[in-house]
């Protein structure tokens, strides 16, 4: 949405030359009309002076331009606005500057009807709406809004990745934990095993020299029964 609501070009008979409704929920009939009694007592008006004609709520920033070519002629431009932060200094200056730069006064002398000059004119309109009509306070309003939810975007980043980094410290204590639990019940595994290994050596063992003595008992009783017996 513009600031600018209504730009025109006028002369003392209250025709509008070239007119152009930057924001589309203007009132353009209302407006123009307003403007067309404005441009009948252009004559009353100081020429070569920024004013600025109230109506309500809306601003109509006004300047009377006396013509070089006819000096008994004047051109009326406004510039209509609900915004008190637009400069009318700036604005009219801007418009006036680019309208004559694209339209002689010859041109605007022949215009006899409501926007005669429009198509000519649009390039101008176009202009002055780029540099005056954007909001800078809502333009502003808009850039914090955008960096605000960069920041609460950012903020939610790096609270998540905290959450991620003690669930992954948690899982890190687990697994530190199960392995701490698993050296434990290896160790215990590993003493009993050889407790195991121990016993069945020893067994072995005994039964080993069981197993001699008897061999030997025999083979001594078979090669000397006497001496067996004696025993």
């Amino acid at each position: 949405m513009s600031q600018l609501q209504y730009l025109t070009v006028g002369n003392l008979q209250g025709v509008l030359v070239a007119s152009n409704v930057p924001d589309e929920s203007a009132n353009e009939q209302k407006l123009s009309e307003f403007c067309k009694r404005i441009c009948q007592k252009g004559l009353n008006l100081p020429k070569n002076e920024n004013r600025v004609l109230q109506n309500g709520s809306t601003r109509y920033m006004v300047k009377v331009v006396e013509l070089k070519s006819d000096t008994s002629n004047r051109a009326v431009f406004i510039c209509v606005t609900e915004s008190a932060s637009l400069s009318p200094k700036l604005v009219l200056r801007d418009f006036i500057a680019l309208f004559w730069k694209k339209i002689d006064e010859s041109a605007f002398t022949a215009a006899s009807t409501d926007g005669a000059l429009n198509s000519k004119a649009q390039s101008v309109f176009d202009g002055v709406v780029k540099k005056h009509g954007k909001d800078k306070v809502a333009e502003t309003k808009g850039k914090i809004d955008q960096l605000k939810d960069q920041m609460s975007m950012n903020v939610k980043q790096q609270l998540d990745n905290m959450e991620n980094l003690e669930e992954t410290e948690a899982r890190a204590m687990d697994l530190e934990e199960n392995a701490n639990k698993f050296k434990q019940t290896s160790t215990s595994l590993k003493w009993k095993m050889c407790c195991v290994n121990a016993k069945w050596t020893i067994i072995l063992v005994v039964s080993v020299v069981v197993i001699l003595t008897i061999v030997v008992v025999i083979g001594v009783c078979m090669t000397d029964p006497e001496a067996c017996k004696s025993n």
